[in-house]
């Protein structure tokens, strides 16, 4: 009986003895941010961004100039032409405002829908290259910077992934 005893009181502590004890799980960070924005492909893909926003805000900002301008020809034709008329001209003039305004919304609603395609599209590019990187450095768990509270900044790998992708996209 105390044979059987020792018997299972070994079975159960060899059972019990997690086999990866000793496995080493490596984590890093990087600045997400700071690679989109500071790697050449990202720079490019900002600047070209940066370019078509400024372009379609132009072209609203001018609409709204035309509106202006009109609505000033409106007040001042006040005194001159009769209510009827006058009625008439502020009713198209407040149809047009209102069709620039839903046409303002829809623009910068397909603004920052392109931006997000943009960067998700850019993101997707870059990804495997991370990877390659994590799998090289036995690296296990990634983590984005902002979310982390304090860490060593010897497990910071951001400046190294710049570097990586800087040169695969140059390739």
């Amino acid at each position: 009986m105390l044979r059987l005893k020792k018997t299972i009181t070994i079975i159960i502590f060899f059972i019990g003895i997690p086999t990866n004890i000793f496995a080493e799980n490596t984590i890093a960070y990087l600045d997400l941010d700071f690679i989109l924005s500071n790697t050449n492909v990202g720079k490019s893909l900002f600047e070209k961004i940066q370019k078509f926003e400024s372009g379609k805000i132009k072209e609203l900002n001018d609409k709204e100039q035309k509106l202006k301008e009109e609505e000033n020809k409106i007040l001042a034709s006040k005194n001159i032409i009769s209510k009827d008329e006058l009625n008439r001209n502020i009713s198209e003039f407040q149809l047009k405002l209102k069709n620039y305004k839903n046409l303002r919304l829809e623009q910068i609603d397909l603004l920052k829908k392109k931006r997000n395609k943009d960067i998700l599209n850019l993101l997707k590019s870059i990804n495997p290259i991370i990877e390659k990187y994590m799998n090289e450095n036995s690296i296990s768990i990634l983590i984005d910077k902002k979310n982390i509270f304090i860490a060593d900044k010897n497990f910071d790998i951001t400046k190294n992934l710049v570097d990586l992708i800087d040169t695969n996209f140059k390739n």
